[in-house]
């Protein structure tokens, strides 16, 4: 039973081993067949196509429009009319705007400049005659007649004609009103700012001695001139009627003291200058050698004028030595 059963195991291992033969066998003479194919097409001759070109040709046909409906197209010169037409209507429409604007900055005048005479009466009174408070009322009033009556529907250059008469008789009294608070609280806030100026300049002496004199006798100089500036415009203000133009407004007063600011501020803000830079390395080891010779030859006379010193005091001291030892030989004899 066993020598059968090994005889079967070794027929199995050679056909397997057959099969392995034969499968290569096979794939070997596939790929020679796949490159002799190949190379029986490259050496075949390429065959030239020749394509036939198409020709087109084009025919106007000759036809006529006819419509079976009673609706008709647009033509270009209807468009070109309804073109113009509505811009005529937009530009009609625009002046209707400008003219209703210019009817409503009229009125909303009249009304304004009737409630601020009557809400600020006694102050308007100080800085107007009654002449002019008349006069101002008058035409406020004919002014508001002919807006509801006659000037309904007149242009807009007849309705800014009329506020430019109002504002020439009402502007000028509430100028006044307005600059009787704005002037003395811009004269008192350009004295708190030149006084400030001075005391910044006043310490640029400790603080910042690199700022010259020049430029502080300039600072100081800008000033000066503001501050008498003011001083003469509140002494021709003081000269003045409450009713009368005033001789400076607030507005001047800012435009005087800015430039003023700016200029001191300016110089304030200058840097320290710098050190010089160091010498290099090279010019520092020079200058060193040059210092170091010109030492030397001073301690050497000095060493040469010590010298004869000392030499003295050596013979001064041997001098003082013999002089002792003889008075000891000599006490010795008379003992």
């Amino acid at each position: 039973g066993d020598a059968s059963a090994d005889a079967a195991a070794g027929d199995g291992e050679a056909q397997a081993e057959g099969g392995k033969g034969k499968g290569k066998g096979k794939g070997k003479g596939a790929k020679d067949k796949g490159a002799k194919k190949g190379a029986k097409a490259k050496d075949l001759p390429k065959e030239k196509v020749t394509k036939t070109a198409k020709r087109v040709h084009h025919v106007a046909l000759a036809s006529e429009a006819s419509f079976t409906s009673k609706v008709r197209p647009i033509s270009a010169a209807i468009v070109s009319e309804c073109i113009a037409r509505n811009k005529a209507m937009l530009e009609a429409e625009e002046l209707r705007r400008q003219d209703a604007e210019s009817k409503n900055r009229l009125e909303a005048y009249i009304l304004s400049t009737r409630d601020k005479l009557a809400d600020n009466e006694e102050q308007v009174a100080a800085v107007s005659t009654d002449k002019e408070r008349a006069e101002v009322n008058s035409q406020l009033e004919k002014a508001e007649d002919w807006l509801y009556e006659g000037g309904r529907s007149v242009g807009r250059a007849e309705y800014e004609k009329k506020l430019s008469a109002m504002k020439e008789l009402a502007d000028p009294i509430f100028f006044r009103l307005a600059e009787m608070e704005a002037r003395p609280a811009a004269v008192a806030t350009a004295r708190e700012k030149l006084a400030a100026a001075r005391t910044l300049i006043a310490s640029w002496a400790e603080e910042k001695p690199w700022i010259s004199e020049n430029d502080t006798a300039r600072a100081l100089e800008h000033v000066a001139n503001a501050t008498d500036w003011l001083d003469g415009q509140e002494k021709a203000q003081a000269a003045k009627k409450a009713h009368e133009e005033p001789a400076f407004t607030s507005a001047e007063v800012e435009r005087k003291i800015k430039p003023v600011e700016a200029g001191v501020r300016a110089i304030n803000k200058k840097q320290k200058p710098k050190p010089p830079p160091p010498p290099p390395p090279e010019e520092a080891e020079a200058n060193a050698t040059d210092a170091a010779g010109e030492g030397k030859p001073e301690g050497k006379a000095g060493e040469e004028s010590a010298a004869p010193g000392s030499g003295d005091a050596k013979e001064d001291g041997s001098k003082d030595a013999g002089g002792k030892e003889d008075a000891a030989k000599e006490k010795k004899d008379e003992l």
